[in-house]
């Protein structure tokens, strides 16, 4: 009976653990934002394409994976950008082919993890835009908030990993949920190198832990079903 038991509750932990593996969404680059200057989507040559974010929601964490071939820094100086994090939605107008107008005006962001300093931030931050840190001879996307220029409260828990930047690379943060005080709602997402040669935006829902409970649960019950089948 007693054994029985453990791989009752063995397979409760392991379907759970599926079950929580499993929240993931994929965020294509479909947001151009304003000034692109004709270019479209991705202004310059490949090295500055941002493919999708893949968003995985995993043991109170929020992964966010940027496939990208940016890496820094570029001939020009572009640096990564830092992450993005609105927890009140994403304020943008969706049904805008591209966003095209959307820049630092529309929306707001409670949260930024600063790349460079590898920590994440909430509360009274400031923003630095695309034109801020580029050198106006060059072609760029103007009006894009592209990193934490200082202030805010740091948060711990939180990282980001460069090491597999580059063609055809990605670059990784694991965000802590718990920082965020966030559950069940609407999450606003943005990225981009400091130029905003290219750069994403898009939503993601935080699944609620009643949601994932039920998942795991109906996992179980259709393992116990055919268990007795056999």
């Amino acid at each position: 009976m007693k054994k029985m038991l453990a791989k009752w509750l063995i397979g409760i932990s392991l379907t759970l653990g599926a079950a929580l593996s499993a929240q993931a969404v994929i965020i294509d680059d479909n947001y151009v934002g304003s000034d692109a200057h004709g270019w479209g989507d991705r202004i310059g040559g490949s090295r500055y394409e941002v493919q999708n974010m893949d968003v995985t929601f995993n043991g109170g964490y929020m992964n966010v994976v940027i496939n990208t071939n940016f890496s820094q820094p570029d001939s020009y100086g572009v640096d990564f950008g830092d992450l993005f994090i609105s927890t009140d939605g994403w304020g943008v107008d969706a049904s805008e082919a591209g966003f095209a107008s959307d820049n630092y005006a529309v929306g707001d962001w409670e949260f930024v993890f600063d790349t460079s300093a590898g920590m994440l931030y909430g509360g009274d931050f400031s923003i630095s835009l695309s034109e801020d840190l580029i050198d106006s001879r060059y072609t760029f996307r103007n009006g894009q908030e592209v990193q934490r220029a200082g202030g805010g409260t740091a948060y711990a828990g939180s990282s980001v990993d460069l090491s597999n930047a580059g063609m055809g690379g990605y670059v990784e943060y694991n965000i802590l949920l718990s920082s965020l005080g966030v559950t069940g709602d609407e999450l606003g997402l943005k990225w981009g190198m400091t130029c905003a040669n290219d750069t994403i935006e898009g939503a993601v829902h935080v699944p609620e832990p009643s949601s994932l409970l039920l998942m795991g649960l109906g996992l179980i019950g259709l393992g116990a079903i055919r268990r007795k089948k056999v």
